[in-house]
């Protein structure tokens, strides 16, 4: 396996949901039989005596009011939950509401690619991102240093701003072939040239403290939704 191959301890499985359906998003049924086949896949490989596991996972399609496509109660049965936008990225309007309901999202983790943008093809959302980081650091999510090499999303400046927050980071390949696994060293450089310290980057935890922190930011973003919101 290509993750045990680069020495990971774990990776997840982020397939579209079913909002996305031109690139063949999954609904509950398909994602509950392929919860059974990682799970499959996990006994096969903890019998074989490797110390290495597949997470269950999802990239949430987001609208642009920042809510999901998919059951709440299929999500919950997740490892950790990716969510993503795929919509209205070109608009030149200011869109913080629109990260701000991402951020508080109850069912995501994780916002995916948060900017949005892509070489030579869109700019991505526009936004109060230090607020959208400083947001997030209340709920305790985290933002993903998007490794595609025509995403590179977020690129320096925008972690320089995460950094600030101390938001939590993710790094994620957004890989669609084993080969583009390797452009994780587009993200670990951002990483390092906007000196984002390695304790706020969720990659480098073990296994059982990545899932500590999913459980955690699931409670805090339950317990900053039971209070008031500004804006």
């Amino acid at each position: 396996m290509a993750g045990m191959d680069r020495g990971y301890d774990y990776i997840a499985m982020t397939d579209h949901s079913k909002g996305l359906k031109i690139a063949g998003g999954m609904d509950e049924e398909t994602l509950a039989t392929q919860m059974q086949e990682i799970d499959l896949v996990n006994s096969q490989i903890e019998a074989q005596g490797h110390d290495f596991r597949v997470l269950r996972s999802i990239e949430l399609n987001f609208d642009t009011a920042g809510a999901g496509d998919m059951d709440p109660e299929a999500l919950a049965a997740l490892d950790v939950v990716v969510g993503s936008f795929h919509s209205k990225l070109r608009l030149k309007d200011d869109q913080t509401a629109r990260v701000l309901g991402a951020v508080r999202n109850p069912d995501a983790q994780i916002v995916g690619h948060p900017h949005g943008r892509m070489y030579g093809v869109r700019l991505g959302v526009q936004a109060d991102w230090a607020r959208a980081f400083e947001e997030g650091a209340a709920y305790g999510k985290a933002f993903e240093i998007n490794a595609q090499a025509n995403r590179q999303d977020l690129n320096v400046p925008m972690l320089e701003l995460a950094r600030e927050t101390g938001v939590k980071l993710t790094i994620g390949t957004d890989a669609h072939s084993v080969e583009e696994m390797d452009s994780i060293d587009l993200s670990l450089a951002a990483a390092v040239k906007a000196r984002v310290p390695r304790d706020q980057i969720l990659n480098f935890l073990p296994l059982e403290e990545f899932l500590e922190w999913v459980t955690t930011s699931r409670a805090t973003a339950a317990r900053q939704l039971s209070r008031p919101t500004k804006g």
